[in-house]
């Protein structure tokens, strides 16, 4: 039996009644924030699900992300955008509850949890049936659920378990899980995150392993059962986009199979114009790039063992969007993509619809792009803000968890990036706002 066992057994048991009860207020103080916050996001996501509805930029194309495009087949676009504003509304009031535990004021952080909530960029998001939205809102968790754990480590009650704890791993199972059913890109993403936990969160690597293997074993497990989540997406068409910009740094004769495909003044095109694929699969012939896929794949993995900087170069020009403040201006792939609303997107209430429109239409200035529509700043700025914290209080781990999933998304990104979409970014609109308001916690006292 330990000392402090023995003591609390001796204290009065009045003593131990008022304990009990300043625990009980502490918790439900604790959790007031969290409630408040995902209920006012909530409200005013539902005002925009109902001027959209049913989704702002209608349903996933089968080849990007089969799974979510068959949930939103099963369900309606309408009842998936619906759910979709309820998760990112618990993902931000968990976030808020985490950043709640560094210190951070509900009184900064919940104004900046309901402005996302209302500003279009990151609101026509979430109402839209996109798997990218479903890739945000894991984002969040995933982000939360690290920030959480870092501060059980610190108190030293990672290995004491309990309620919270397996909340916790629970949502870390569903973030992990919900990242790998959007497509190669979200598992890519979950991959590179779950890892720097593993390096940030030691007394918790055994239990991370365990949660995120079983997470990723979901597709694998749904495509070994016939579903077409094991599809292989868009590959071939980035492979067939990286060999543009070969062609057009150095022109050399193309083969059979690549001009049947398109001709050479198309791959020269393309390559110069090499921030989408879509600069060469919109005027290729697509049945012809069907039936040669092993002679582009050959092509690519020859030019991979051969000028490797090459291909490097075209994915980070693709992947400018996660790096980039500012967008390029060479091509007309170049500018920041924002998909307009769906031809169906109508809305439950004229007046509410007309004022959504009005809004983003207002702020999509092109002068306001570098701020509202692309991620790559507040990324820098939430790193900085974490940056800040760490160096103030001496948790240099708080870092890496922070940024773990905005550099998973980034990394992602570069290797598999078909174009500007700003909304393959937004988890880093999201995360950088909230994780700013560590900048505003003050130095701790000392003595």
């Amino acid at each position: 039996m330990s000392t402090s066992t023995t003591l609390e057994e001796a204290r009065p048991e009045w003593a131990r009644r008022q304990e009990r009860a300043r625990r009980h207020r502490r918790a439900k103080s604790r959790l007031r924030l969290p409630f408040a916050v995902a209920a006012a996001c909530w409200a005013v996501l539902l005002l925009w699900w109902a001027a959209v509805y049913p989704a702002y930029t209608g349903s996933a194309p089968d080849g990007s992300a089969p799974l979510y495009a068959a949930a939103v087949r099963a369900v309606h676009a309408g009842p998936a955008t619906l759910l979709q504003t309820a998760a990112a509304a618990f993902a931000l009031g968990y976030l808020v509850a985490a950043l709640a535990r560094f210190g951070v004021r509900g009184r900064h952080s919940g104004p900046v949890a309901l402005a996302l909530a209302a500003l279009p960029p990151t609101a026509t998001l979430v109402v839209s049936a996109t798997p990218e939205a479903v890739a945000t809102v894991a984002a969040l968790l995933l982000t939360g659920v690290g920030l959480r754990l870092l501060v059980r480590r610190v108190e030293g009650g990672l290995q004491l378990g309990g309620p919270a704890q397996r909340l916790d791993l629970a949502v870390l199972f569903s973030a992990v899980c919900a990242l790998a059913l959007t497509g190669t890109r979200g598992a890519g993403t979950a991959l590179v995150a779950v890892a720097v936990l593993l390096l940030a969160l030691p007394g918790a690597r055994v239990r991370l392993v365990l949660l995120a293997s079983f997470a990723l074993a979901v597709p694998i497990a749904l495509g070994l059962l016939g579903h077409p989540a094991d599809r292989g997406g868009d590959l071939h068409t980035l492979r067939a986009a990286d060999l543009a910009l070969a062609q057009h740094r150095a022109p050399a004769p193309l083969g059979p199979a690549l001009t049947a495909v398109a001709p050479p003044a198309t791959w020269d095109a393309a390559g110069a114009d090499c921030s989408a694929s879509a600069a060469l699969t919109g005027p290729w012939d697509a049945a012809a790039a069907r039936r040669h896929q092993g002679e582009l794949a050959a092509a690519w993995r020859q030019l991979l063992r051969e000028n490797p900087d090459r291909v490097l170069d075209a994915r980070l020009c693709r992947g400018r969007l996660a790096w980039g403040v500012w967008a390029g201006s060479s091509g007309p792939h170049a500018a920041t993509g924002v998909p307009g609303p769906a031809a169906d997107s109508r809305g439950l209430w004229h007046p509410l619809h007309a004022a959504a429109s009005w809004s983003r239409t207002l702020l999509r200035a092109p002068q306001l792009d570098w701020l509202l529509w692309r991620g790559a700043l507040w990324a820098y700025l939430g790193l900085a803000a974490a940056v800040l914290y760490a160096w103030r209080h001496r948790l240099a781990a708080l870092v890496p968890v922070a940024g773990a999933a905005v550099l998973g998304t980034q990394l992602a990104l570069t290797a598999s990036a078909a174009d500007q979409d700003y909304r393959t970014m937004a988890a880093a609109l999201f995360l950088g706002p909230l994780l700013l308001t560590l900048a505003t916690v003050r130095t701790r006292r000392t003595g």
